[in-house]
């Protein structure tokens, strides 16, 4: 080599290309730079992996990642796929150090030029190193993703990956431009140089500290178990210390033979001779995993006179780095122009390449070969193949354990799930008996209510008659409960003297219930009144009947047969005490057996069904916290999965597909019980699981004893100031503490909604608010409903309804009423100006402005009259609620949910603007409406999440308006009773034939028109139609009361629609119908179909998991 001219001197800091990488100037230009491989790379197979996994609860431990064969080997063309990936990242890395460096050099030398009067051929001449060396880095960048991409396209399934090719170039063009702005830019380079050195300086040693920790030797191409061990060291994030000692050993042996003076004076004088600036001891070379001299001198380098120089190495083309500092070096006498620095290395034995610079600590003035780097001489190093195989064989051994690991933690959450079957199914029992037993007190409470309106004050004042000489009499003795009685009535005692024949009409108890016999008398022969001393002047009708067991006074009057002519004693009617009546107590056991009659075994098929229903519900919740690991652990896990208080739990991230992919670093910064905890965690740097590979990082966190949430974002920046964050959309990442000694705090939610299942549901959203409601409250929080008190709410479904009070908006009285609506707390606000005594939730022209109304009031409650406390989160649902999002509330913060956005579009479009986070009802509608002006603003918080249903409100189990509850065991039996109770309250015929049923909201995006178009056929093909819905649309709904006219004339006993809201019969509908018919032109996420696969296929769960 030629000794170096000034050209190639730099003044201020050697920033690395990790600290580069980070400047505010360029993380626009480097966000999506290095790693664009990532996407398939061994951390990312792993969480592909995680993904296909097995669901239940065992699995053989065998990783699937990497395309790796059965026999855990790599095939060739998956090593090539590893050798082009690994290939393309290192060339990523070393463009970004590059232009680093270069960047670095251009600036000091256009500023050393600045300051020595240095000619333009000269400046020219740096300029032109400059965007050489950085086209030829951003060149091999190139080739190396097409190399890439290519392995990618044909990996081991032979299955094509896309990859974006040109959007690299583009970036890559974009940082050479970059490079060439600063090397010609004099003034403004010279200032963000000043600005990063006094910014970065005191960090550099720090960082590249902690990546030389990183380093570690490169364990065996396929491990074995005698190196388990060392594996496991590197899953725990140890590092391999290299061997030591052999030129100190060197030095050493020459100096006990006299040798060492001299033999470093040969090397010196042979550098000299070759025009290299050092050379290294022991002779050979450097050999990786033991330590070497390296011998410098500063005069050669032509570094100015210093107190201080330091050794930069850029291990494996600059993918970590290495910082040493320089001493004077003995045993060399000081010649002309000589003065040499020593320093001793140690090389990781997966080193296959060493290229260093000399930066003098004093005055930031660099050595680096003339923009080419000095390169270490190694000694039989392993070749860049190898190196790469070894790491992908570590990684993917480090995929197999931490897989087995996971398998195993997963098997044992769903055997502590199996171990609380049991209990779980006992305490379903209990509560279904300690229901029934609830509903058996109100069974009596009722017969006594029924007893008590029976035998009334008047009732009971009553002092009734044995009979009335020449009118009536009780011929066989005074009536008495329970047993045969004849009454003898004489014809001619008042008006019915000319009648044709005679009619008793019997009642009991204040003719209870109007529950009136008609009984004819018959005429008495002249033996009969002889024999019973009736009056002889009389015309004598009787007849017999059995006296009611309950009755307790007989109520009765008579009429001729065609009911024109009445006795009814000048309009007091005819009353006689029953003897032997059974007193008020017995009467009400009597009624409350009678209620209970013949439910016995249904009260015990009851019991089971709770327990397989909530056996069901145990299991969907294993499985779908068992998803939601699965999902995350693309992106983060931690180990134990399910960390515990006062432990210490290790963390593992991916940031390939994150935010943070290709960035040199990543920080893990967070706190606990999602920020309610005082104490922080971080910023801690993330190491590699395994050293120098690519995919997983992780780092390790003390969880205090109080901890019940691990709340975490990531950075690429250990400071607080610029970066990349990868904070999950803003919502952070998650993850569950088990065995807290303080209970995990719980949030106040109010859901402000127009609509509520099953009191006033017109559509969705109804279910929605009530499901999510009552599963969020599952979860432990505080849940509230606000609604609006129509007059059409179905209020036999809202239990403890009462008036709490009220208050005054816009000079209107508001009356505040609340109740539960199953198992919610519920409150209505009643507006005075009849804005809601309208009979309708929608369908009128100012709905816009009612809703505005209840908005602004529901607020006023909330504000001043909710009790003193605000809740945590306002849970907005669609245009009528979208008001209160950016209305006055406080500190409290806002969800939007979007159920349907063709309706009041500007309303939610600014209720978007103001919310905290924005939702729709699934991930697919999300996509659909995210370039709409009301949403694509947004996007950055905005979230598809698929609505679901109540598994307890749609159960056919325990559904109460089903008129037999049944599982899967049962299904025939449960739709046939269904069935033949749908026909019967529709008015349908029993023939059997299939039944096409239809609950919806009529309108165009239901598919009216092909509803319109399969009731005709259906009933053409022979089968039977039920439809079940309302339109809002008046027009619309003349065209169905067309269509049930025609239908109903031509049909009468195969067709029924019904237009009114129904929830018990929409029950019936979903349970007795054969086929279910969902039209919908579009839907953004749609109910009906989940609720008509529940009402038979929910107890498939259960059935497997206990058989």
């Amino acid at each position: 080599m030629q000794s170096h001219s000034r050209t190639c001197l730099s003044q201020g800091p050697q920033l690395s290309a990790h600290h580069w990488r980070r400047t505010p100037h360029l993380l626009h230009h480097q966000r999506r730079l290095t790693v664009y491989a990532a996407q398939g790379q061994t951390g990312t197979d792993f969480a592909r992996q995680q993904q296909s996994s097995s669901k239940g609860p065992k699995s053989n431990g065998t990783s699937a990642g990497n395309g790796a064969t059965s026999t855990g080997q790599s095939t060739g063309t998956e090593r090539d796929q590893r050798k082009a990936i690994a290939a393309k990242i290192s060339a990523a890395r070393a463009l970004a150090r590059k232009l680093a460096e270069e960047k670095q050099a251009a600036v000091n030398a256009v500023k050393q030029g600045a300051e020595h009067s240095m000619d333009e051929e000269e400046l020219e001449a740096i300029k032109q190193s400059v965007e050489q060396a950085t086209a030829e880095a951003a060149r091999e960048a190139a080739r190396a993703d097409a190399l890439a991409r290519a392995a990618r396209q044909m990996g081991p399934s032979g299955s094509s990956q896309p990859f974006d090719l040109e959007r690299l170039r583009a970036e890559n063009e974009a940082l050479q431009q970059l490079v060439l702005e600063v090397a010609h830019n004099k003034q403004e380079a010279q200032r963000k140089v000043a600005g990063l050195k006094q910014k970065y300086s005191n960090l550099l040693a720090k960082i590249d500290e902690a990546e030389e920790d990183q380093l570690a030797s490169a364990s065996p191409q396929q491990p074995d178990p005698r190196e388990s061990a060392a594996a496991e060291a590197d899953e725990e994030g140890s590092d391999t210390e290299p061997t030591q000692e052999p030129a100190v050993l060197a030095r050493e042996a020459l100096a006990r033979e006299g040798k060492l003076e001299s033999t470093l004076q040969a090397c010196a004088a042979d550098a000299a001779r070759k025009g290299n600036p050092f050379f290294v001891l022991p002779q050979e070379g450097v050999t990786v995993g033991q330590t070497s001299t390296l011998y410098y001198d500063r005069l050669k380098g032509a570094l100015p006179s210093t107190s201080k120089l330091i050794f930069k190495a850029g291990l494996n083309r600059w993918e970590s780095i290495q910082l040493k500092d320089l001493v004077r070096a003995e045993g060399l006498n000081p010649a002309d122009g000589s003065e040499w620095w020593s320093v001793d290395i140690q090389m990781p034995k997966d080193t296959f390449q060493v290229q260093f610079v000399i930066n003098d600590d004093v005055s930031g003035m660099v050595d680096n070969n003339k923009n080419r780097d000095h390169e270490l001489p190694l000694l039989n190093p392993p070749s860049e193949d190898q190196v790469t195989e070894s790491r992908a064989e570590r990684i993917k051994y480090w995929e197999k354990r931490i897989r087995q690991k996971i398998d195993a933690e997963e098997a044992a959450i769903w055997e502590e799930m199996l171990s609380a079957a049991d209990m779980v199914q006992e305490e379903a029992r209990q509560r279904y008996k300690k229901s029934k037993e609830s509903k058996e007190n109100e069974l009596m409470k009722e017969a006594r209510t029924i007893v008590e309106e029976r035998r009334s004050a008047v009732v009971m004042g009553m002092r009734g008659e044995s009979g009335r000489d020449g009118v009536f009499q009780w011929v066989t003795g005074p009536p008495t409960a329970g047993k045969p009685t004849t009454l003898a009535y004489n014809k001619n005692s008042d008006g019915l003297r000319n009648s044709q024949g005679v009619l008793l009409h019997l009642g009991y108890d204040g003719w209870w219930e109007q529950d009136m016999q008609e009984l004819p008398l018959k005429r008495m022969s002249d033996a009969k009144v002889s024999q019973h001393n009736l009056a002889h002047h009389g015309d004598w009708y009787s007849c017999q009947f059995d006296v009611l067991d309950t009755a307790f006074v007989l109520d009765f009057v008579f009429s001729d047969t065609a009911k024109r002519s009445w006795d009814n004693n000048a309009q007091k009617d005819f009353h006689s005490r029953v003897e032997g009546a059974v007193s008020g107590d017995d009467l009400a056991r009597l009624l409350y057996k009678a209620f209970k009659s013949g439910h016995e075994q249904e009260d015990e098929q009851g019991a089971v069904r709770a327990a397989q229903s909530a056996m069901c519900k145990l299991e969907i919740k294993a499985k779908a916290g068992k998803k939601r690991r699965e999902l995350q652990r693309q992106v983060l896990f931690t180990m134990p999965i399910r960390p515990k208080a006062g432990q210490s739990v290790r963390v593992y991230y991916n940031p390939d597909v994150t935010p943070l992919r290709g960035r040199p670093e990543a920080w893990l910064r967070g706190g606990w019980n999602r920020g309610a905890h005082q104490a922080q965690i971080g910023p801690l740097e993330l190491k590699p699981v395994v050293p120098g590979g690519v995919g997983f990082l992780q780092a390790e966190v003390q969880v205090p004893e109080d901890a019940s949430v691990l709340d975490m974002v990531f950075s690429d920046s250990g400071t607080t100031s610029g970066g990349f964050f990868d904070s999950n959309h803003g919502l952070g990442y998650h993850v569950p503490i088990r065995g807290s000694r303080v209970p995990q705090p719980s949030l106040s939610i109010c859901h402000i909604s127009v609509e509520m299942a099953p009191i006033a549901k017109v559509g969705g959203m109804g279910d929605v608010v009530t499901a999510l409601g009552r599963a969020v409250q599952e979860e432990g929080h505080k849940v509230e409903v606000i609604l609006p008190k129509y007059d059409c709410i179905q209020y036999d479904e809202v239990q403890e309804l009462s008036q709490l009070g009220d208050f005054f908006w816009n000079n209107t009285q508001v009356k505040v009423w609340q109740g539960q609506v199953e198992g919610l707390k519920t409150t209505f606000l009643e507006p005075c100006n009849g804005m809601f005594w309208v009979g309708c939730v929608y369908g009128r022209n100012d709905d816009a402005n009612r809703f505005n109304f209840f908005c602004n009031a529901a607020l006023e409650y909330l504000r001043h009259h909710a009790g003193g406390s605000r809740p945590d989160i306002i849970h907005c649902h669609d245009w009528p609620t979208a008001p209160v999002c950016y209305g006055d509330k406080g500190p409290s913060k806002s969800v939007f949910t979007i159920h349907n956005l063709n309706f009041g579009a500007d309303l939610i479009g600014r209720a978007m603007q103001a919310a905290q986070v924005g939702t729709t009802v699934s991930p697919t509608y999300a996509a659909e409406v995210s370039g709409h002006p009301s949403v694509a603003p947004h996007m950055n918080k905005f979230f598809g999440i698929i609505n679901g249903i109540d598994m307890d409100i749609w159960d056919p189990q325990s559904d109460q308006f089903l008129p037999r509850n049944f599982s899967v065991d049962e299904a025939e039996e449960g739709k046939a009773a269904a069935k033949s109770e749908l026909r019967r309250r529709m008015n349908l015929s029993t023939a059997d034939v299939p039944i096409v049923g239809v609950v919806t909201r009529l309108t165009h995006q239901k598919g009216i028109h092909l509803i319109k178009h399969a009731a005709w056929r259906t009933l053409e093909r022979g089968g039977q139609f039920v439809l079940l819905g309302s339109a809002p649309d008046p027009r619309v709904q003349a065209e169905f009361n067309a269509l049930a006219g025609d239908l109903g004339r031509q049909y009468p006993d195969r067709a029924r629609l019904w237009f009114a809201y129904d929830e018990p019969l929409s029950h019936l509908i979903y349970a007795g119908c054969d086929m279910f018919l969902v039209p919908s032109v579009f839907e953004p996420c749609g109910l009906t179909q989940m609720i008509a696969m529940r009402c038979v296929a929910q107890a498939h769960m259960s059935v497997r998991l206990t058989s």
